[in-house]
């Protein structure tokens, strides 16, 4: 992960966004551990025949050096 967010702010990114599935308690404790946090955007994909709701983190990157 640090890696990853690195090579995007050595690329000119301010911030980083991923989204989760709502109901994945694991993932959005890592990612909130990490310092990633929910910025209140919500959305639903039903493309494999049921509903499932994600929610989006955002998380401010390095300054490259």
């Amino acid at each position: 992960m640090a890696a990853a967010l690195e090579r995007l702010a050595a690329a000119g990114f301010e911030q980083a966004i991923l989204w989760v599935l709502d109901s994945n308690v694991r993932a959005r404790r890592f990612y909130e551990a990490g310092g990633w946090s929910t910025d209140g955007a919500v959305k639903d994909d039903d493309s494999r025949g049921f509903r499932m709701t994600e929610v989006r983190y955002r998380r401010p990157l390095p300054s490259p050096d």
